[in-house]
C-alpha cells in the first residue's frame, strides 16, 4: 500500500507518494494550486498535474490515503475536487486541510508548538496536538499578510516608484526593481521630469499585472540587503519585526516549543531568515517538504503507528535518516 501526500500553495503544488518504509515512490509539480489566489477549477487542474505525476506507472486502486495540505482551503469547492480526484483513478478518500500543520510536521514531529508562514502571504498558529488552536494573520495581500513575499515586493516597489518620482539618486533596491518591471537595459533619467515619467511607466506596468506578481520582488530585497543597501535593509528589519509579532500573537511567553519557519521567504536563507531567527526568543526549525510531512500525516493514520515509529518514519522521510 502506499499513502500520497500534497503540498498545494500559491506558487506551486506538489505531490510525493511514498511506501509503507517511508521509500519515494514518485513525485510530481505543478503551478500553484490555492483556490483563494486562482480559482477552483484552476486550482484542481495543476493539483492534477501534479498527481498525475506522482502516480506514474502506479495502480491508483494501492493508494491507500492521502492528505491534501492546501493554502486557501477555505476557498474551495469540494465538489469540483472531488470530481477531480476522482478522475484521476484515486479510490481513497483525502482529508483536504489548510497549510499550517502540514508547515508544523513538515519540521518537527512533536505535537505541539509553534509554525510561521511567510511565502507569497503570511501567516502564524499555536499547534496543540498537530492541529492549529490559534491563528494570527493570514488575511490576504489587501489588508494582511505582514511580512510576506507580497508585502516585501510591493514595499520594494513603492520605494523604486517614490525614489524616480523624486529624482534621488537609484539605489541598488531601486535599479533593481526598474530593470525587473520596466528591462534589463533600464537606466536612470537625466533629469528630474523624466525621471518622473520613469516614475509612472513603473507603476503603470506594476499596477497591469496581477497583485501577487509583487511577491517576485521580494528576492530581489535579500540581494540588495545582502549587498549592503540601506533601504532594503530597513525593509528587511520591518518585515521581521512585523513577522515576529505574527508569533507573538499566538505563542505564550516562556514556551520552549519550536517554531517551525515555512515558506519561502524564510527558508531560503538571506536576511529576512536571519532577521527573524534573531527576533524570535525561541528553538527555531526550518521546514522541509510538505508533501513528504502531508504523506507523513497520512501514514500514520493508515499504518496505525504508534509515537515511537511515527517519529522515526518522519526522520526517514523528511530528513532521510
Amino acid at each position: 500500500m502506499f499513502v500520497l501526500g500534497l503540498d498545494v500553495g500559491g506558487t506551486s503544488s506538489r505531490a510525493v507518494l511514498l511506501d509503507a518504509s517511508g521509500r519515494r515512490i514518485g513525485y510530481g509539480t505543478a503551478p500553484g494550486g490555492n483556490p483563494a489566489a486562482h480559482g477552483t477549477e484552476t486550482a484542481a487542474a495543476n493539483i492534477r498535474q501534479a498527481l498525475e505525476a506522482a502516480l506514474h506507472g502506479v495502480n491508483p486502486d494501492q493508494v491507500a490515503g492521502a492528505v491534501v495540505g492546501m493554502a486557501g482551503a477555505g476557498a474551495l469547492d469540494r465538489a469540483v475536487f472531488d470530481r477531480m480526484w476522482a478522475s484521476t483513478g484515486l479510490r481513497c478518500a483525502p482529508t483536504v486541510t489548510g497549510d499550517l500543520g502540514i508547515a508544523f510536521a513538515a519540521g518537527t514531529a512533536e505535537p505541539d508548538g509553534t509554525v510561521l508562514i511567510a511565502g507569497t502571504g503570511a501567516i502564524a498558529a499555536r499547534i496543540e496536538d498537530g492541529r492549529p488552536a490559534t491563528v494570527s494573520d493570514g488575511l490576504g495581500w489587501l489588508l494582511g499578510d505582514q511580512g510576506s513575499g507580497f508585502w516585501l515586493g510591493r514595499e520594494a516597489a513603492r520605494l523604486a516608484a517614490h525614489s524616480l518620482s523624486r529624482g534621488e539618486p537609484a539605489g541598488l533596491l531601486t535599479r533593481l526593481v526598474a530593470e525587473h518591471i520596466l528591462g534589463a537595459g533600464w537606466e536612470p533619467a537625466a533629469t528630474l521630469q523624466e525621471s518622473r515619467q520613469e516614475a509612472i511607466r513603473l507603476v503603470v506596468r506594476a499596477q497591469g499585472r496581477p497583485p501577487l506578481e509583487l511577491a517576485r520582488l521580494a528576492p530581489l530585497v535579500n540581494r540588495a540587503a545582502s549587498a549592503g543597501d540601506p533601504a532594503a535593509l530597513e525593509i528587511v528589519s520591518t518585515a521581521a519585526g512585523l513577522l515576529c509579532a505574527t508569533v507573538a500573537e499566538v505563542r505564550r511567553a516562556g514556551e520552549t516549543t519550536p517554531v517551525v519557519l515555512a515558506g519561502s521567504v524564510l527558508t531560503s536563507g538571506g536576511p529576512v531568515c536571519s532577521a527573524v531567527r534573531q527576533g524570535l526568543d525561541a528553538p527555531v526549525v526550518l521546514a522541509g517538504d510538505g508533501a513528504g510531512a502531508a504523506a507523513w500525516l497520512a501514514a500514520k493514520e493508515v499504518f496505525g503507528l504508534d509515537r515511537e515509529a511515527a517519529r522515526r518514519l518522519h526522520r526517514r522521510i523528511l530528513t532521510g535518516s
